[in-house]
């Protein structure tokens, strides 16, 4: 008996010149690449002058005396999307994507259930 090893190399062959025809696949819009520059590296600053920082690779630190925060962010279909993890304190650990408008030194942060939080870019 003999196989056929002709026809898996053009399909092999194929396939990949579909490949090579797509679109490059791009994991965040243009819109997402700009909010990740105007946060990266930013601090939200809240009333009480309370600073947590938007590390450029991704991590998120700060607090003061009382406690630390500490996890990672993201940004997500236009979204600002953090997990704070430990040092946070247990009962603020959490994950969740919020509507976020930048104006000037100003951010905006609205969760899904509508609470509306305004903090100062640094």
């Amino acid at each position: 008996m003999t196989r056929n090893t002709i026809f898996p190399l053009c399909l092999a062959s194929a396939f990949s010149g579909l490949l090579a025809l797509a679109p490059p696949v791009s994991a965040q819009s243009d819109a997402d690449s700009a909010l990740i520059q105007a946060l990266s590296g930013k601090s939200f600053v809240g009333k009480t002058g309370m600073a947590i920082t938007l590390e450029a690779d991704g991590t998120i630190s700060g607090g003061n005396d009382a406690f630390q925060f500490g996890g990672t962010w993201t940004v997500e279909d236009g979204q600002y999307c953090r997990t704070l993890t430990e040092p946070t304190p247990e009962p603020m650990r959490s994950s969740g994507c919020l509507d976020i408008v930048i104006d000037g030194e100003q951010a905006t942060l609205t969760s899904a259930d509508g609470t509306i939080r305004t903090y100062t870019l640094r």
